[in-house]
């Protein structure tokens, strides 16, 4: 897979979704107070069928498949 930004090619860093494991402090209801940890484990990486945009510029990045 790989990202482009087509405003400026030498822009190499996106922001898309992943999703992760995380561990909680939580109150006797199971209510979230506050994140433990940064992060226990990634549960489903980037896709290249998410929106993904540049982080410098935020326009929307074109993603391929390689």
């Amino acid at each position: 897979m790989k990202a482009i930004c087509p405003k400026n090619l030498k822009h190499k860093r996106f922001l898309t979704t992943a999703h992760v494991m995380q561990e909680w402090v939580v109150d006797e209801h199971g209510n979230f107070i506050k994140c433990a940890d940064d992060c226990l484990e990634v549960t489903e990486e980037p896709s290249p069928c998410n929106v993904w945009h540049c982080n410098v510029c935020m326009t929307e990045a074109k993603v391929t498949e390689d």
